[in-house]
């Protein structure tokens, strides 16, 4: 802020007789005569007409004062504002010395907690109440500058007769709100005040200089108690991941570790500052790959590594670089206990009531899988790819008296064919070369108690298909390279987008594995065949949009190969790419757009989807204008323009337009 004596060199006296004259006329002819004069602001008169709603008294003497107890209460509750506010005060106050001037700080509800300033105005300032407690809100004195502030949200001044109350004609005063940085909200009101007679050009900006000043010091302080909250949370969220968290300088140098990876890496909490983790002797045989973690972003990686003699680790490791600005700061290491579940699922988490669908095909099979879950039967699920098998599979589980076992997922013809045998049925201590020291359980002994499901069961290898039977009729398993069976207890719920019986007739799928997994058989419709059931996964999958008559006609005519999961990836990219209420055809991929041809008039689909698309556009528009300029603006075209289009589709612009 500026010191006194440049302020004071600046301050010029007005010839305020005039101005005052005109002022005083405008009030009178108000409040006399009912009539605003052009000289008085809008701003001013449109407050005055606030006041007299409020039933002020325009002859008020002297402003109302809370008592003590709600004032000691207010300034308990601004205790902190108060204390950071004061300073600044005193600095404005520096300035306007000797200038016959009153500095005040005013709370969101117009009360003035705190007030400094020169000693003659003061003392007259007090024959009207305006001293610390005052309440100068404009429902309680009318149009005054603090009320004002308060209601416009900025900074104001309000001179002489443009006070609601007479007993403020000879004041100045200019005010500047003081707002919550981070939520917008008010917390208060700084005020210069004076007298007519000295009024001066810079009250204003001094006022909302030192207000601004004060906004930026709250958010500074904010901030501060953010970041040790979030450091305070930060802390406590690392330190409930199950994963090891590493955080690295660019050096490589730890920062910050969690108690997980302390634990993992043998390194102490409290020594670990400024370590680089290369440099630690016994995590020798992790340091090349943290090295590469540190030098590259989102590396993945995993191998076996010792530590102390001790327990052998699988670990998978996976880094992340933090960037600012396109500056390198570190890197986020996080180390992961492998527990080799590739392909598996330890448990189901959906249930009959996630499966969606009207369709009278669809409803069958979920009543056919309701009843399959109260027995422990096997099933076979058989539907197109995508339909939602393992859905099927999840719920059937869930309703079971298994639900509270595991639930193991394997895709048949994802594990490779010399590894599928050991990875169902386990192995034991050096069975092959490369196996596991103490070997492995294989997914049916995990799986004990619960329920395995068999994806994609038609292109597992026949070889294996009687070992499959085998435990199915004996409920025991041996492992691979031993000479002893281990017994299970499972239910088995296979799945198949193929025809086995005709793979049974190709001799490449055993008959009798095929009567035994087919004692329940379940089957799924696919979406072509559900479109009554398309505009309701519209609104499952995409709930906030709604398609426009083109874009379902597509959907419609589509045939789906990929299914709901087909559809379910098409909804994801429309959510991401549109931003508009209103979902048209220009957001569908090109190959659901470009795919269909009217043969009978030559219109192409997409340009049936477009007239759609540009009819149903217009009506939105024309329902949310208030005339026909206004929604052909909005369009971008003529009136003219727009009264053709309405006739080409038979649209009442009058009816639509209310």
């Amino acid at each position: 802020m500026e010191n006194i004596y440049a302020y004071k060199a600046r301050v010029r006296s007005f010839e305020m007789s005039d101005r005052e004259k005109i002022l005083k006329k405008a009030w009178t002819n108000y409040f006399k005569l009912g009539v605003v004069s052009d000289d008085t602001r809008p701003v001013i008169s449109t407050s005055w007409r606030r006041s007299q709603k409020y039933g002020i008294n325009p002859n008020l003497v002297q402003a109302p004062i809370c008592s003590p107890k709600v004032l000691r209460k207010k300034q308990e509750e601004n205790k902190e504002i108060l204390a950071l506010i004061r300073p600044f005060m005193d600095d404005l106050f520096d300035i306007v010395k000797g200038t016959d001037s009153l500095i005040a700080f005013s709370d969101k509800d117009g009360v003035v907690l705190d007030l400094c300033g020169d000693s003659e105005i003061a003392i007259n300032a007090a024959h009207v109440n305006f001293t610390v407690g005052v309440n100068m809100s404009e429902a309680w004195i009318g149009t005054n500058s603090i009320g004002l502030a308060m209601a416009q949200g900025k900074a104001v001044h309000v001179v002489g007769a443009e006070h609601y109350s007479i007993t403020w004609h000879t004041s100045h005063c200019s005010s500047a709100p003081i707002k919550d940085p981070f939520t917008n909200e008010m917390i208060g009101v700084i005020t210069l005040i004076g007298y007519v007679r000295s009024a001066h050009s810079h009250s204003l900006g001094l006022v909302k200089t030192a207000a601004d000043t004060i906004v930026k010091l709250i958010e500074q302080k904010g901030i501060k108690k953010e970041t040790y909250l979030l450091n305070n949370y930060f802390s406590a969220a690392i330190d409930s991941i199950s994963d090891g968290i590493i955080i690295v300088n660019r050096l490589g140098e730890m920062i910050r570790i969690n108690k997980i990876a302390s634990h993992m890496l043998k390194i102490p909490l409290m020594d670990h500052v400024k370590w680089k983790l290369t440099d630690i002797e016994h995590l020798q045989p992790l340091s090349k790959y943290l090295e590469k973690a540190i030098t590259r972003n989102e590396v993945i990686l995993q191998d076996e590594f010792q530590l102390h003699n001790e327990e052998m680790y699988k670990i998978l490791l996976t880094s992340r670089r933090i960037m600012v600005e396109g500056e390198h700061l570190g890197n986020i290491i996080i180390l992961k206990k492998k527990k080799n579940k590739e392909m598996i699922k330890l448990s189901a988490k959906y249930t009959f009531s996630s499966l969606v669908g009207d369709d009278p095909g669809f409803k069958r099979a979920i009543k056919l899988a309701s009843r399959a879950a109260s027995t422990d039967k096997s099933v076979l699920i058989i539907g197109e790819s995508g339909t939602g098998k393992e859905l099927f599979a999840q719920a059937i589980h869930n309703e079971s008296t298994r639900q509270t076992k595991p639930f193991i997922a394997i895709n048949s013809a994802a594990i490779p064919k010399d590894l599928i045998a050991s990875e169902l049925f386990g192995y034991v201590d050096g069975a092959f070369t490369n196996a596991v020291k103490g070997g492995k359980k294989g997914k049916f002994e995990v799986a004990n108690g619960g329920t395995i499901f068999l994806d994609e069961i038609g292109d597992m290898p026949l070889e294996l298909q009687a070992h499959l039977l085998r435990v199915l009729e004996e409920k025991e398993v041996t492992p691979v390279g031993s000479n002893f069976t281990k017994p299970i207890d499972i239910r088995i719920i296979a799945a198949t987008n193929k025809d086995l019986f005709s793979l049974v007739k190709e001799n490449k799928f055993r008959l009798d594995l095929y009567y035994r997994l087919n004692v329940i058989s379940i089957n799924i419709p696919p979406l072509h065949k559900r479109k009554q059931d398309i505009e309701l996964f519209v609104k499952h999958f995409l709930p906030t949009k709604t398609l426009s008559t083109g874009v379902l006609k597509c959907f419609y005519e589509y045939d789906w190969p990929g299914n709901l999961r087909e559809m379910k990836n098409v909804m994801e990219q429309i959510e991401i790419f549109c931003d508009d209420p209103i979902v048209t055809e220009e957001y569908l991929p090109d190959y659901i757009k470009l795919q269909f041809e009217d043969k009978t008039n030559g219109e192409s689909l997409y340009q049936s989807v477009a007239n759609d698309t540009k009819k149903d556009t217009m009506i939105i528009t024309l329902k949310n204008s208030k005339s026909v300029s206004e929604a052909a603006n909005k369009l971008g075209v003529s009136s003219s323009t727009l009264y053709r289009w309405a006739s080409e589709y038979q649209l009442n612009i009058k009816e639509l337009i209310k």
